[in-house]
């Protein structure tokens, strides 16, 4: 059983169908059984990705939507997400955002609360890229990433 959930949580981590397909399928998997999980609905539009991306900047990608759409499930109290992806010859935009409860993003920094959106920056980073938190108590939560593609296939 523990090995069945090992599994399990490695496949979330980064699913097969991210290898073998991209990100775009691998995002329309995940947001179909998120909203089957937790009946928040996710809006996905997307731009441009009728091409294959690095494979650090697909899973980094991949995770932070996870993450994102993780933490509107536990306290953004809304029933629905929208997740805007752009690709354009040089550049990679992801968009998570909810018009829910919002939070201080500094004030959660500073408590030290926010080791999800710690993470997040440093995979953002890490890959090249960056990341942006916006959210006010009672306005909602915008993520933002921005990778830049000097290498795309």
């Amino acid at each position: 059983e523990i090995i069945a959930q090992l599994r399990e949580v490695s496949l979330d981590l980064r699913p097969a169908i991210l290898d073998e397909l991209g990100l775009l399928p691998t995002l329309l998997k995940y947001v179909e059984g998120y909203t089957s999980r937790t009946q928040v609905q996710v809006i996905l539009l997307h731009s441009g990705l009728g091409r294959r991306l690095p494979s650090d900047i697909e899973t980094v990608a991949y995770r932070i939507v996870q993450e994102t759409l993780s933490n509107v499930a536990r306290h953004a109290g809304v029933d629905k997400a929208r997740i805007y992806v752009k690709l354009t010859p040089s550049l990679l935009i992801l968009q998570i955002e909810d018009q829910g409860s919002g939070f201080d993003v500094e004030a959660k920094l500073l408590r030290g609360t926010a080791c999800g959106l710690i993470e997040m920056q440093e995979r953002a980073r890490g890959a090249g890229g960056q990341l942006r938190i916006e959210s006010k108590p009672g306005t909602g939560t915008r993520v933002t990433a921005k990778f830049p593609l000097h290498q795309a296939r």
